[in-house]
């Protein structure tokens, strides 16, 4: 009965699961979805692996979306029991964790995207960081690293984690400041590092045996993929001026002036949400004008992109920052603030006393202003890049104030 009842919210939560899956499994399929059906080379490769092994053993879709969200669940589990255990939460505040972590199950899990997976990811890679943080061992560590590495396998958004890793780690150090400390965690970051880097060029090096080098370099949707969108947007006429290539000059003009008819830029800004109607556009319109000087100039599609993002955002810095603003303001700017105020105090707090609990707070909130500021740099802004991080802040703004109002009432 004992063991019942500590692991009821456990069998809640797989109940919920096994009705949402009986309501339905069948998968949502968007544009992107094409990319990981298809098993291409064009990005992280981890979510087209586990697409195409479950529907060659299942020969059905719906598998995808059984597995997903099962491996959610239990990663909500594993989640919602780690930090009961650690800030010691009751039966009734763990249930409220996991309420809230169903949310964005509700409106994803059935996605045939990468949301669901990396959210599984992420909670069980924050997991085990508060486990290392409150105990420093090889078994910690290695579990930390492997969720790492999934992540940065399964999008490129996550390579925000290397610095906050980092920075962790540091922070570690200062608390048990050991030789064998220093020794523990530079061989787990440099694992990291190794065996990402090692699985990324064995993907490029399987497309380039499979000739398929130049369709992954035009079609690659890297940094610069969204930085040129960036940089189109706030161009004017006058950087035409810019290239010395003549045939680039003329691309440019080109892209410009379709996009300056259609009032897609900056100088048209009219208010929030502009820039987000304008993507498409951008993207939309550059392509044919790009392929066609890529072929004639034997070059690759991103490589024009990042010559003429460059040039572009070099010329008109404060109009690019303006912007980044811009894209700040118009989307979820209080994610921004509040995990910045919980830093500033938090490292206060941990210079001073090196506390654990310090340093998780220093972690939750560096996680969630990396991968904002990835975001609002290198992307699109929508909410559905955002959760990762956004849902497990605000669960421990809860738990903060658990504990600060629990020593109140006990005061």
């Amino acid at each position: 009965m004992t063991k019942l009842k500590n692991n009821i919210i456990e069998i809640f939560i797989f109940f919920t699961i096994f009705l949402l899956l009986f309501y339905s499994s069948d998968p949502v399929i968007y544009d992107d979805s094409s990319r990981y059906l298809e098993g291409g080379l064009k990005g992280p490769p981890l979510y087209s692996i586990i697409v195409l092994t479950l529907k060659s053993i299942f020969k059905t879709l719906n598998s995808i979306i059984i597995f997903q969200t099962i491996f959610l669940g239990f990663s909500i589990a594993f989640f919602a029991k780690t930090v009961s255990e650690h800030f010691n939460l009751n039966i009734l505040k763990k249930s409220i964790i996991a309420i809230f972590l169903f949310l964005p199950i509700l409106k994803f899990y059935n996605n045939l995207l990468t949301e669901t997976i990396c959210n599984a990811f992420s909670l069980l890679f924050v997991s085990f960081i508060i486990k290392l943080i409150y105990k420093l061992n090889i078994q910690n560590l290695f579990w930390s690293g492997i969720f790492v590495v999934l992540l940065l396998l399964t999008r490129n958004q996550f390579m925000f984690l290397y610095p906050v890793i980092l920075l962790t780690y540091f922070g570690i150090f200062i608390i048990h400041n050991s030789k064998k400390t220093i020794i523990l965690l530079t061989i787990s970051f440099l694992s990291i590092l190794l065996v990402h880097n090692s699985l990324i060029n064995l993907k490029k090096y399987i497309g380039k045996n499979l000739n398929n080098e130049k369709n992954i370099l035009q079609n690659d949707r890297g940094i610069f993929h969204f930085i040129f969108i960036d940089a189109i947007y706030i161009s004017s006429n006058e950087d035409s001026k810019l290239f010395k290539n003549k045939k680039l000059q003329n691309t440019f003009n080109e892209i410009f002036k379709k996009i300056d008819d259609r009032k897609a830029l900056v100088k048209y800004y009219d208010g929030r949400g502009h820039f987000g109607l304008s993507f498409a556009t951008i993207r939309d319109v550059s392509i044919l004008p790009l392929e066609d000087l890529a072929n004639r100039e034997n070059i690759s599609v991103i490589d024009l992109k990042k010559d003429i993002s460059i040039k572009i955002i070099s010329a008109n810095f404060v109009k690019y920052l303006k912007l980044i603003f811009k894209k700040f303001y118009d989307s979820t700017w209080l994610f921004v603030f509040i995990p910045f105020f919980m830093l500033l105090a938090a490292s206060t707090e941990f210079l001073k006393f090196k506390s654990k609990f310090s340093l998780i707070i220093i972690f939750l909130s560096s996680f969630t202003l990396a991968n904002h500021s990835v975001v609002y740099l290198f992307g699109r802004v929508q909410p559905r890049y955002l959760i990762y991080s956004d849902f497990i802040l605000l669960i421990f703004i809860y738990i903060i104030f658990s504990i600060i109002l629990q020593k109140k009432i006990m005061n």
